[in-house]
């Protein structure tokens, strides 16, 4: 039979065809295609995802990120889920995409777009420290510098402070006020970590909850010493006891009973004096003077303190208003904690301070003052000098007035002395009442001076907000 070539040309373009619309059919439906593909950025990378596919269809993997005229093609294993595409330029769109291979044939693309990060500055604030407030004081402005992006102020303890008008500070009540700082950044700048400040929220001791515990008012009759129901009387010149002589700090006094007299009037005088200011009240130094301590009489765990006192004048006078802690004799000073509420020197007759001793982390001695300078001079006339103390912070006053804060936190322990030790069991402390002369406070003692008088109108005590425990042992 013959076959014409218009015939064999025909049965050829078929066969053509056919071939080519079957490789076609395969790629399209004999390979399966990529489900679920994802792909999330990073300022330089991009992460492509997609569903495994089915076991033994496919042989390899090709995937693309292309952009403009830029194409990047990876080949992977079939049983690849995921590739990460590096080095890419940031705050650029892409298209990427996942091919499936089995031999010779491929499945249809699937693509996603997606755009890399822009790359943003590290960003970070320079929060200054608010100051501590009492409640009443006007409203603090709040300044935080960020490198980029606006920065909000917020506070965990809105029941203690507020943030009003966005940047200001107020205060509510007495307690601790953590503020926070954030900035989530801009379009230049990333987001910033938060940062945290802490400060004092104080009440006037007007307003505090206080309740009295126990005072002395000194309203015995003249002449007649401190009572022995709240007070023992120390004598003695400091030798032989743990602090030695000069009581460690160079004094010249020595302590006798007869220079602790009340006035009649309703004070204690503590009288130092030499040979020549008083005769009948001397002891083996130049300078007799008194003290006397609550120990063994009255104890006290936390609370507020107050007493109402006149400073002595010239210059070496140092009387002191202060506590140590009821366990000194076994855990000695300064383990067993020293506050001072209130140090004056008459060398410096406008000056108040308060002070807090404490033994640090290795044991040392470390201590924490702070000071306020009067116009007036102190020995002029009688001013009250107090304590509120907390068990994680002390806050002294003159005159109503904070002269400084002490928290635990300043302290970096985590057992301090005015605080619970580790067995939960809170500390006492008792009163000390003295006049020192000279010293390494006290300072040099004028060579005219011959009697100096320490007055004190009372001493009270206070619980404040159920903080406050007397005891007499």
């Amino acid at each position: 039979m013959k076959i014409s070539n218009r015939a064999i040309l025909a049965f050829l373009l078929a066969v053509i065809t056919t071939t080519a619309l079957g490789i076609n059919a395969n790629a399209a439906t004999s390979v399966p295609k990529a489900t679920k593909v994802t792909v999330s950025t990073a300022i330089n990378s991009a992460k492509l995802s997609w569903a495994q596919f089915p076991s033994g269809k496919i042989t390899a993997i090709q995937v693309t990120a292309s952009t403009g005229s830029t194409k990047i093609t990876k080949s992977l294993a079939a049983k690849s889920t995921s590739f990460s595409f590096k080095s890419l330029k940031s705050n650029t769109s892409y298209t990427f995409s996942v091919i499936a291979i089995n031999g010779i044939k491929s499945s249809v693309a699937v693509s996603v777009k997606g755009a890399t990060k822009k790359y943003l500055f590290y960003n970070s604030i320079l929060f200054i420290q608010p100051q501590d407030m009492m409640v009443g004081d006007d409203d603090q402005p709040l300044l935080a510098l960020p490198n980029g992006g606006i920065t909000a102020f917020g506070t965990s303890t809105p029941a203690v402070c507020s943030i009003v008008n966005d940047t200001y500070l107020h205060a509510i009540k007495m307690g601790e006020c953590i503020l926070v700082a954030s900035n989530p950044g801009d379009k230049d700048y990333a987001a910033s970590s938060d940062e945290i400040r802490t400060l004092s929220i104080m009440a006037s001791i007007g307003s505090l909850n206080k309740t009295l515990l126990w005072s002395d008012e000194f309203d015995g009759t003249a002449g007649t010493g401190p009572s022995a129901a709240n007070w023992d009387v120390y004598s003695g010149d400091g030798c032989g006891s743990s602090a030695g002589c000069g009581f460690g700090n160079g004094e010249s006094q020595a302590y006798a009973a007869c220079a602790n007299k009340a006035d009649g009037q309703g004070s204690m005088i503590i009288n130092s004096s030499t040979r020549a200011g008083n005769p009948s009240c001397t002891s083996n130094k130049s300078w007799t003077s008194g003290k006397f301590t609550s120990l063994g009489k009255k104890h006290f765990t936390y609370g507020y303190f107050e007493s109402r006192m006149k400073m002595p004048s010239g210059g070496g006078t140092w009387p002191a208003f202060w506590t140590l802690g009821t366990n000194i004799s076994t855990v000695p000073w300064p383990g067993c904690g020293e506050l001072d509420i209130m140090e004056y020197a008459g060398n410096s007759p406008g000056r108040t301070t308060s002070a807090v001793h404490y033994g640090n982390s290795s044991g040392d001695h470390e201590y924490k003052s702070g000071q306020i300078e009067s116009d007036t001079v102190l020995a002029d006339s009688y001013h009250t000098y107090g304590l509120l103390w907390l068990p994680n912070e002390l806050t002294f006053f003159f005159d109503g007035k904070i002269v400084t804060i002490v928290k635990k936190s300043d302290t970096g322990l985590t057992y301090w002395p005015f605080g619970s030790n580790s067995k939960g069991v809170p500390p006492k402390m008792y009163i000390i009442f003295n006049l020192a002369m000279g010293g390494n406070y006290g300072g040099t003692i004028d060579g005219n001076l011959k009697k100096a008088t320490f007055g004190i109108d009372y001493v009270r005590y206070y619980s404040v907000d159920s903080y406050g425990v007397l005891s007499n042992n």
